[in-house]
């Protein structure tokens, strides 16, 4: 058995049967409307999610776990003598890195091992099945870490959004942006890359959105690790999510995917409708020695 005990966030989307299979431990992020705050993931699913917003005419504000909850999470597994790695939600969009850090060394050990994902959702859950990969392997410590960089560095992550209603009420578009949007059904691509989120391509109509996130696929289809996609799909939208995967499929011969609802936090800040595929570019895993 491994002494590595493998921590993520709940950003990160995996489904639950995964969870248990790879027994990672999860964090939650909070959603809260008004006085009401909810534990991402066991208190509150998105499809409460999307009731409320519609109750309450609001978005949610989402937080980030305190230094405390990542403190008593790892603690125990620190007593016990295990070393921690943690692949966490992208720091260019949250402090919950910064949390666990703060946390880490409040510890005083070297054993908790914290690494920024750059990514969120289907991306992190990606990196943490490779992570569970390495260490079910028997890799070493040092190697793990390295391997992990990797990916990290050549994960690539589209995706686009039926209505830019969210992103206004988040503040992330103007009211203007988002009335000539819904005018002209302008669907921006956002891309998550090393430096954060950034609009990538902005076309008119989802069916263009999904070709062009089709379109760089078949550029990199023949350097995808594994030939497998990662799939992401807002709840209640899996139907087009199965539509994206046969076209993926026809027009590249892939057949491996991952599938993934978005969780609570995503969903907040990018609305229903919100469809997205990531992968890894298949860079030999050097190992050291």
């Amino acid at each position: 058995m491994s002494n590595i005990k493998l921590f993520a966030d709940s950003t990160c989307d995996l489904p639950l049967s995964e969870i248990k299979k790879m027994d990672i431990d999860i964090i939650p992020l909070i959603v809260t409307f008004g006085d009401d705050a909810y534990k991402e993931g066991t208190e509150i699913n998105t499809k409460d999610l999307f009731r409320l917003v519609k109750e309450k005419n609001m978005l949610p504000k989402t937080s980030a776990p305190s230094p405390a909850d990542f403190y008593n999470a790892f603690k125990p597994y620190v007593d016990a003598g295990k070393t921690i790695i943690y692949l966490g939600l992208s720091s260019k969009v949250s402090t919950t890195l910064q949390n666990a850090k703060l946390a880490a060394e409040n510890l005083n050990t070297d054993s908790i091992i914290i690494i920024d994902s750059l990514s969120l959702c289907v991306g992190t859950g990606a990196l943490i099945r490779q992570a569970y990969n390495y260490i079910s392997s028997g890799m070493p410590l040092d190697e793990i870490i390295y391997n992990i960089q990797k990916n990290i560095a050549n994960y690539k992550l589209y995706f686009t959004v039926e209505t830019l209603d969210y992103l206004h009420m988040g503040g992330r578009c103007s009211s203007t942006e988002a009335l000539f949007g819904k005018m002209l059904n302008i669907k921006p691509i956002i891309s998550m890359c090393v430096d954060g989120l950034d609009v990538w391509k902005k076309t008119r109509g989802k069916k263009k959105a999904i070709n062009l996130m089709i379109e760089e696929i078949i550029l990199d289809k023949d350097n995808i690790l594994n030939d497998e996609i990662h799939v992401g799909c807002t709840v209640g939208n899996e139907e087009e999510r199965s539509l994206l995967k046969k076209q993926i499929t026809e027009l590249t011969g892939i057949t491996k995917f991952q599938d993934y609802i978005i969780g609570c936090v995503i969903s907040s800040h990018c609305g229903e409708g919100t469809l997205g595929l990531g992968y890894l570019l298949n860079e030999e895993l050097i190992k050291n020695g």
